[in-house]
């Protein structure tokens, strides 16, 4: 189950979209104007959700290490870490894909503005 950290940044990435969205349909300054600093957001909070994701599978891995008795036990714990890392990858592909559909909207509402 997911963290706050990245239900967070799922909301903030899909009110980017719905914005993109919203501009694409109907483009106005004053839309383009809010976008943007919803982008930076989006970009902000995406990198937050991988660092939080990197974070919480170190804290996962520091925990299980000093739980492991002998060394020869650590070794599966491989496994843990391209988990960890793997799961931590998928918010910052997320959060790149919303961002890439987001501004293709914003290049198709500039296009129906001029």
């Amino acid at each position: 189950m997911p963290g706050w950290g990245f239900w967070m940044f799922l909301l903030v990435s899909l009110a980017t979209l719905a914005m993109a969205i919203r501009f694409a349909v109907r483009p106005t300054e004053r839309t383009l104007a809010v976008l943007r600093p919803m982008c930076a957001a989006a970009t902000f909070a995406t990198v937050a959700s991988f660092c939080l994701g990197l974070v919480n599978g170190l804290i996962g891995l520091s925990y299980h290490l000093a739980r492991a008795a002998d060394t020869a036990a650590v070794f599966p714990l491989w496994r843990t870490i391209v988990t960890g890392v793997a799961e931590a990858l998928m918010g910052l592909v997320l959060g790149s894909t919303l961002l890439t559909i987001s501004w293709l909207l914003v290049a198709v509402g500039l296009r129906r503005q001029a």
